[in-house]
């Protein structure tokens, strides 16, 4: 028996065999295999190839794990298909390199600098990098990038496992994650633990140590590993496991349990919808209906925009879906950072900036009332079986917006002949302005949904895609814990409700400040809402409160996490 030390990556305790993950190495130093020419259309095609099948991944894991863990992959494909990136390759072709050298040397010359940094958030970034940088080297010399994995259950080991990697293996063969670098921050922790299953990083020699086979206890709460383990060990981890199923067993029980604290303050706990899988585990978590439906997905992936039927028989099964509950429906929310391929745009310098959201339905009325027509008649094809029907306009800065909105939803209610008595209108809160308006928009509809993953990259000027200033935004920082708490004061001195639908809600710790503030409803991914429901049933609203005044009072996001983390219980 040996016994090994990393880092807890993600929680949960596993008894399985090992099945080593070997990555094929492959040689970058060949001379070119043609004239420059030649090797820069070698080079295009590779990226683009990759580019194409990370589109395709993010698909896959937003239908089997979510769509926050899905853009994992959109941002892999940003990479390959990042100008820069490319730019710097074609240059070293045309200085003599070959595609695959060039691949290699523009993508570690980014790679070093994120490597580099004092940040754990950004160092773990490389690791992103090389899953793209080794994609692209693959395909140019012929290679399959399908992953080789175990036929049973098997603690996953490897010297790096990419983010591709992790989500490439079947969840039913994984019965946990080891890795002997890497960090709790990387991309292929964030998907363990969004698929529930145990990882330890940073195990120095394991590979080494291993055969494939070997039993392995691990403890991704404690960070260690044994090998071989003795009978105690066994029992020790065994015990570990059952502990964990009776916790699920805990949380299963809870499923059909309303959202609320332990003195019996109502929290509605809904979940984030991104398409057909979204719904099917939405159903079996004690989801509260959805306070997000993402309608984009209809139109991303394809040459030509979904037309009126088929975006109301997504609004129908979304409703159905929840009968009892509210259903808020979002408008398309895409621009130049998320383009249609049939929709012709001139580059924007900005896209986070530019004719996105709202701005680019109200630049485009035709589309925009044909969503709106789609909405209304989803409502009326789900009739008796439906949730309530809840619009929500992406992306406002300024109340006319919602001024405008309004008077297209009205004349579409007119000329489908629809009540609007029953549907709530809302907006999301993604801007500072917006924030600071929040009584002005509350004054002209029934609700504000706080979107925090905009929110923070608008309000703190940090991309939340680029690695090197995304651990500039956090949701615990006092700074934003004091606006929500604004806007909330604000929504509901009109009349109008609060929800959060950004990741912020899925997070235990900032659930709790979320209920301190005020906030009415939590939408967050549905695999995160059973933990969730257990956190607020275990504390009061004023323990809550209590908890919020004191993370407020911290000088850093860092300190009013540890406040936040273990709030005080009655």
């Amino acid at each position: 028996m040996k016994r090994l030390s990393g880092r807890a990556a993600a929680r949960g305790a596993a008894l399985a065999p090992a099945a080593l993950l070997h990555s094929a190495e492959v040689t970058t130093d060949a001379d070119p295999s043609g004239p420059p020419d030649e090797e820069r259309r070698r080079l295009e095609d590779a990226l683009a190839r990759a580019a194409q099948q990370l589109h395709g991944l993010a698909e896959q894991v937003t239908a089997d794990v979510g769509t926050e863990e899905g853009e994992i992959f959109e941002a892999h494909a940003a990479f390959a298909q990042d100008p820069e990136l490319g730019g710097r390759a074609k240059e070293l072709i045309d200085e003599g390199a070959s595609a695959e050298a060039a691949v290699t040397a523009a993508f570690d010359g980014f790679r070093e600098l994120l490597a580099a940094s004092d940040s754990e958030y950004l160092s773990a970034r490389a690791a992103d990098l090389d899953d793209v940088r080794d994609r692209a080297l693959t395909l140019l010399v012929g290679r399959s990038v399908e992953v080789d994995v175990p036929d049973e259950p098997s603690v996953i080991v490897a010297h790096e496992l990419t983010p591709s990697q992790t989500a490439s293996i079947p969840r039913r063969v994984i019965a946990a994650l080891v890795t002997e670098t890497g960090s709790p921050t990387s991309h292929a922790a964030i998907l363990a633990r969004s698929l529930g299953v145990p990882a330890v990083v940073g195990v120095a020699g394991i590979v080494e140590l291993l055969d494939d086979g070997s039993q392995l206890a691990v403890d991704g709460d404690a960070g260690e590993v044994v090998i071989d383990p003795d009978e105690d060990a066994r029992t020790e981890i065994e015990e570990r496991v059952a502990e964990a199923e009776r916790r699920r067993a805990e949380l299963e029980e809870l499923r059909d349990e309303p959202g609320c604290t332990a003195d019996g303050h109502r929290i509605e706990l809904a979940a984030n919808i991104g398409g057909d899988a979204d719904l099917e585990l939405a159903a079996t978590t004690g989801a509260e209906g959805s306070g997000l439906v993402r309608t984009e997905f209809l139109y991303l992936d394809r040459d030509d925009a979904p037309n009126v039927d088929e975006q109301a028989a997504f609004v129908e099964k979304a409703l159905t879906a929840f009968p009892g509950h509210r259903v808020v429906v979002r408008t398309l929310d895409v621009g130049a950072d998320k383009p249609l391929p049939f929709v012709e745009r001139d580059p924007e310098p900005n896209p986070a900036l530019g004719l996105r959201g709202i701005r680019l339905s109200l630049a485009d009325p035709d589309a925009f009332r044909e969503q709106l027509r789609a909405f209304l008649r989803g409502q009326e094809a789900a009739g008796d079986r439906a949730g309530q029907l809840a619009i929500m306009f992406p992306l406002l800065s300024v109340p006319s917006e919602l001024t405008e909105a309004r008077c297209h939803l009205d004349e579409v209610a007119n000329e489908e002949h629809a009540e609007l008595d029953g549907v709530e209108v809302g907006v999301m809160i993604e801007t500072p302005a917006a924030a600071l308006a929040a009584g002005q928009f509350a004054a002209g509809c029934d609700f504000l949904s706080i979107g925090t993953n905009d929110l923070l990259q608008y309000l703190f000027a940090a991309d939340r895609l680029n690695a090197e200033v995304a651990t500039l935004a956090d949701a615990a920082a006092p700074v934003v814990l004091r606006l929500i708490g604004e806007v909330v004061r604000a929504a509901h001195s009109e009349g109008a409700w609060v929800g959060v639908c950004g990741e912020a809600a899925s997070d235990p710790a900032l659930a709790v400040a979320l209920v301190g503030l005020g906030v009415d409803e939590l939408s967050m991914t549905a695999a995160a809402i059973p933990e969730i429901k257990a956190t607020l049933r275990s504390v009061t609203r004023d323990d809550c409160r209590t908890a919020t005044e004191r993370a407020m009072a911290q000088p850093d996001a860092a300190t009013a996490r540890d406040v936040l983390g273990a709030p005080p219980v009655s």
